[in-house]
């Protein structure tokens, strides 16, 4: 239902940007929306999620899938990780999965409408591009890069008390389980 209207913002940017505008007229844009919202690891921004699993988390079963989920999820594929985790249909993580993105939009679109951060061009940019690359490209600067960085400690700094609440209760469960030859 928005795609038209984010593509229509995205055209302005792009006619603008084209033109050589110092200023471009729109903040919400496709482009914007597939970097700095489902461009970080897919929906729920899970990137840097899938790395805590793999790297800071305890529990076998959280690092195995964080390490599988890592591969797709630098190409913002993270079903490994929606169903590995789970996501789907586990309370506990619907939060951080629903919050996260809406905390980092709203601060991605402050810091734009600050003029801190440059806008997207208006380059509609593949959704499976990986993390960085996508924004810099949309912004046509390495300032958009940094910005999504920004938002990936956001997103970790939200996730990561959820995430050892379950690696504390997978280590239990872990504990139980006899090793497996």
């Amino acid at each position: 239902v928005m795609d038209p209207i984010w593509l229509s913002t995205a055209t302005d940017n792009y006619a603008q940007f084209t033109a050589g505008a110092e200023e471009l007229p729109h903040i919400v844009t496709k482009p914007f929306m597939e970097t700095y919202t489902v461009g970080m690891g897919g929906s729920g921004s899970t990137l840097i999620v899938v790395i805590l699993m793999a790297f800071f988390m305890k529990s076998r079963q959280m690092k195995e899938v964080g390490r599988l989920a890592i591969g797709p999820g630098i190409f913002n594929v993270n079903e490994p990780a929606i169903f590995g985790l789970p996501i789907v249909l586990n309370a506990a993580i619907f939060i951080p999965w629903v919050l996260a993105p809406m905390v980092t939009t709203a601060f991605n679109y402050t810091m734009l409408s600050l003029e801190l951060f440059p806008k997207t061009t208006g380059a509609i940019i593949p959704w499976t591009i990986p993390f960085f690359m996508n924004v810099a490209s949309a912004t046509n600067s390495i300032m958009g890069g940094v910005l999504q960085l920004i938002s990936m400690v956001i997103i970790g700094v939200i996730w990561y008390p959820f995430l050892k609440l379950i690696d504390k209760q997978n280590l239990a469960i872990d504990l139980t389980e006899p090793e497996l030859a």
